[in-house]
């Protein structure tokens, strides 16, 4: 197999000291609100963490640094397992949820920014675990390993295998010419759009607590809340909106940011992603509104705009809050719902889902072929906002969908030997693949996961983190070629 082993042992070290680390803030929250057994089970994890992770960083030498893609891929498979493993430590170590299995699945839910959760009574829940659940959404919605490559110059490694490995969507024009300070300027906007958030939600009805808590699920699109009633509780407009608002700007591309800040307009106007994004999300929350004044879900047409603008924002951009019970909405209105969960977010943004510039392709595809089916000899090349696409970038597009549909469906059969109803088996399927984390029917409205068994609770973890990086990744562990290549 010759994998450059040392290489991948160094990195992996990497990922538990930035665990450990991370570790760190919960404690001081543990602290500070007196939780002093959260705050040992806190210690205890980052005191194992961090000499560990330190020792693998400094004492394990490569002999050669370079990586190749078969090591990329089992690098970043291998990292966010290893994240969501070491995630489980405080809710083990403080007996919230005792079982691997659980600690497992709400980690995993963390990092990859899925949002679904299998507790139940928020209020009982310390407060230093509440942090920790949403901060393990901040740092997974740009990506853990996004920060590691930002520091990879400095220790000499190459990245770009890894960054095949972890962002395999759709290739875009880059920020810089290198790899790692575009790592760099993707956090700097990320905090700094966070800070913003942070701001303006402290300046609402929310104290400075709940207002990091929502700034980190929002910006991370996980969607968690540490009240049951989510962000309903605060009974506030203008705190929604500003949730919405960032939700929104953390499912756009962030490299329309480097356009904005550089005041190219025109370029970030032309984005042909970001045009397709906002077209489905305001002709999505129009049909929604009408439908729920017409059918007098709601009887005043500002209310129900504003129902649907919230809800189509929250399954976009896969964040997952919940402003009103959805599931008693008109079919016509969960339906929209639901194929939103799969279209998600814009490329190379903290959203989930298949992605817009992917569903743009292939609408692109499916309308030259129709005009091939009048013109056969025509030459009907697929282009998106001008630029003209090769055959490979469109078969890999057209071959993830499949791959995607594919999973979808796989996961929904092995999740329906819980024997639940079909309703709550396939949206739990499409709420995990697509980093959603909420559903229908027994996982509507952001309710627990815990309707399903063990087993269905571990492969669920599995399929958020297959979801978070985009499927091929892990597919392709699964193949015999990737370990046997000669064969």
């Amino acid at each position: 197999m010759d994998f450059n082993f040392r290489m991948i042992v160094k990195i992996a070290g990497m990922i538990i000291l930035i665990i450990g680390a991370a570790m760190i803030p919960p404690l001081i929250v543990s602290l500070l609100f007196r939780e002093y057994e959260t705050a040992r089970a806190f210690a205890l994890a980052a005191g194992a963490m961090l000499p560990v992770g330190a020792a693998t960083v400094c004492f394990v030498k490569p002999l050669n640094t370079s990586l190749r893609t078969r090591d990329g891929i089992l690098v970043v498979s291998l990292c966010w397992l290893l994240a969501s493993a070491l995630g489980t430590a405080p809710y083990i170590f403080s007996g919230v949820l005792p079982s691997f299995i659980d600690a497992f699945f709400e980690s995993a839910s963390g990092f990859s920014t899925t949002g679904a959760t299998l507790i139940e009574n928020l209020y009982l829940i310390p407060k230093g675990l509440l942090f920790w659940r949403s901060f393990s959404h901040w740092l997974g919605g740009m990506g853990i390993l996004v920060f590691v490559i930002s520091i990879f110059p400095a220790l000499g490694i190459s990245a770009q295998n890894i960054v095949k490995a972890e962002t395999p969507g759709p290739t875009l024009d880059k920020i810089t010419t290198k790899i790692s300070d575009n790592a760099k300027i993707l956090y700097l906007i990320y905090i700094s759009l966070s800070v913003v958030e942070l701001i303006l939600l402290s300046l609402g009805k929310m104290n400075l607590f709940d207002a990091i808590i929502h700034t980190f699920s929002s910006m991370g699109t996980g969607g968690l809340s540490n009240y049951a009633g989510g962000i309903t509780s605060f009974n506030s407009v203008f705190v929604e909106v500003v949730i919405s608002l960032f939700c929104l700007l953390a499912s756009i591309n962030f490299a329309n940011y480097n356009d904005l800040l550089h005041r190219r307009w025109k370029e970030l106007f032309k984005e042909p992603e970001l045009r397709a994004f906002l077209l489905i999300m305001f002709v999505s929350a129009f049909l929604i509104a009408i439908v729920l004044v017409v059918s007098g879900t709601y009887e005043s047409a500002p209310a129900a705009l504003g129902q649907g603008f919230f809800h189509v924002i929250s399954f976009m951009s896969t964040s997952g809050y919940v402003g009103a019970d959805y599931s008693i909405w008109p079919a016509f209105c969960q339906w929209i719902l639901f194929t939103l969960l799969f279209v998600g977010g814009c490329s190379a943004s903290a959203a989930g889902g298949i992605k817009v510039i992917r569903v743009a392709v292939m609408c692109s595809l499916i309308r030259r072929n129709f005009f091939r089916q009048l013109h056969p000899r025509a030459v009907v090349p697929v282009k998106i906002g001008g630029k003209l696409l090769s055959s490979e970038n469109v078969s890999n597009i057209t071959v993830f969908i499949a791959a995607y549909t594919m999973v979808f469906f796989i996961g929904s059969l092995i999740l329906a030997l819980d024997n639940q109803d079909l309703l709550t088996t396939v949206s739990a399927a499409a709420a995990a693949v697509s980093n959603t984390g909420i559903g229908f029917g027994s996982v509507a409205a952001g309710e627990p996961f815990i309707v399903f068994s063990p087993f269905s609770r571990l492969f669920l973890s599995l399929l958020m983190i297959a979801g978070r990086l985009e499927l091929f990744t892990i597919i392709i562990l699964l193949t015999p070629y990737y370990w046997f290549p000669d064969k």
